[in-house]
């Protein structure tokens, strides 16, 4: 993978959420987000990893907002 272009950082407990815009090899922007756990106990920590390419962008922005909504107003 690339280097990003942009990061923002998340620090949420025992998770750190990366959101990082990237350039594809033909230069097309996509969005990873990875969550990384911060557990200090012993042993191997499995990232979690999902790539947004830029044309879904919106939909999946939408999608968040409206699940965050949800979750927030119960």
């Amino acid at each position: 993978m690339n280097k990003p272009t942009k990061t923002v950082r998340v620090s949420a407990g025992t998770r750190i959420y990366y959101f990082d815009a990237h350039k594809d090899k033909k230069g097309q922007p996509y969005l990873s987000i990875t969550e990384v756990p911060v557990d200090r106990s012993p042993g191997k920590k499995s990232r979690q990893r999902i790539f947004i390419h830029a044309e879904d962008l919106d939909s999946f922005a939408d999608a968040f907002a409206e699940i965050a909504k949800s979750i927030k107003s119960k």
